[in-house]
Formats: structure tokens, sequence, C-alpha cells
């Protein structure tokens, strides 16, 4: 176990998307007393992430202006419509925790120690992962030796995914036949460790309109 203080995690909101499967920005919904992107937002600058960067893409100006002066670092991916893994790698590389001193016009996956100890993915459409959820999965990844810690709940993964920072590589080196992100559950799965949860707020997105409806008859 590595029994340590909280250590340094930056939380990746990716934000970027299409929405298509809801028709408008998903992002930009009204959700409770503001949206669900600020929601989203709020709920990781209240936990202990060490900063928060935002992925942007469709409505990226929109998407910015709505969070204001939030000390957030807000990031364009330019291949956004490329689908969500883009997203993910654009906010590995913003960690800059690959090697800068050689990069070519090709992505370096080269790995150095930075003072970066792991980084978080979550998902602009689940509002309802709390700042208390995310801090117990933080909690949870300072005491064990596992690379990856997840939330699950009744054994189905959830957000926010916590990745050692020696997972940059491999997240940069996928490529869009690879399955994405959750490609890496099954090929590391000897180094993950689930977090238990009671409740299904880890697993809970909003895809369509009648999710959006539901959700909002949950926030009554």
């Amino acid at each position: 176990m590595r029994k340590q203080p909280i250590p340094s995690i930056t939380g990746i909101l990716l934000a970027a998307g299409l929405s298509t499967r809801m028709g408008v920005p998903k992002q930009l919904l009204p959700f409770g007393e503001s949206t669900i992107v600020e929601t989203v937002v709020d709920n990781m600058l209240n936990s202990k992430f060490t900063q928060v960067i935002v992925i942007v893409g469709h409505c990226a100006e929109q998407v910015q202006n709505i969070l204001g002066e939030r000390k957030v670092k807000v990031i364009l991916n330019p291949d956004y419509e490329e689908g969500m893994l883009t997203s993910a790698q654009t906010g590995v590389r913003s960690l800059k925790i690959y090697n800068e001193m050689n990069q070519t016009d090709e992505v370096n996956t080269d790995i150095h120690l930075d003072n970066v100890s792991g980084f978080s993915l979550m998902l602009v459409d689940q509002p309802f992962i709390t700042s208390d959820l995310i801090n117990s999965v933080i909690e949870a990844y300072a005491k064990t030796d596992k690379g990856i810690v997840l939330p699950s709940y009744n054994l189905r993964r959830g957000h926010p995914v916590i990745f050692h920072h020696q997972y940059a590589k491999a997240i940069l080196e996928l490529d869009a036949f690879s399955g994405g992100v959750r490609s890496l559950y099954n090929t590391f799965s000897d180094d993950i460790h689930y977090v238990s949860v009671d409740t299904d707020d880890v697993i809970r997105d909003i895809d369509d309109p009648d999710d959006y409806k539901h959700a909002l008859t949950k926030l009554s």
C-alpha cells in the first residue's frame, strides 16, 4: 500500500462531444441552478483534485464562456468529431508528463516522472458524481499499490477513473480501433483496484432526452 498523503491528481473532464443522441449540446443544458457542465466542474473543483482540466470541442466557446472565472484549464480538442478517445488523449498530452525534449510532428510517448502522481478521466454527462464520491476514489488510490482505481456499483465499472501517470503512454498509443480507454481495463486487469459504492450515481449518465428528463426528476 502507498500509505501516503493525498497524492497530486489532475481531474480531466471530457466535455467536447457532439451530443448526437441528445440532439442539442448536453454540456449546456440547464441542471438545477446552473448547467450540466457547470455542475460537473463545480463537483470536481470542490473535491481533492489538485487541478481541473476541461477538454472542449463542440460549442467550445460557449462552454468556456459559461465556466466564467472558475479556476480550470480549458483546452481545445481539434479532433473532437473523431470521438471521445481523442479528448482523453488531448487531456493526457496537456499534463506534459511525456518527454518534451525530442518532440516531433508525431506524438512522443516517452514518459518521465513529473509532479503529477496520477490523472482522472471524467465525463461531462455524469453530474450526479459528487465531490464526496470523487474523494472516495482519490483516497482509495492513495492507499493502494494498484495503478488504476475506479468505483463499481453492483459489479459495474463507473467513474471517475484514476490512472497512475505511467498509463499516459498506454492511452496515447491507443488508436481508433483499440476500443478506447476501456480496453486498458482488460489489458491491465491485474493492476485495477475497485472501490465498491452503494449508489448508481457513478454509472448514471445523460445520453438522450429520456435520460435528461429522468435526471431532472431526481433533482426535485
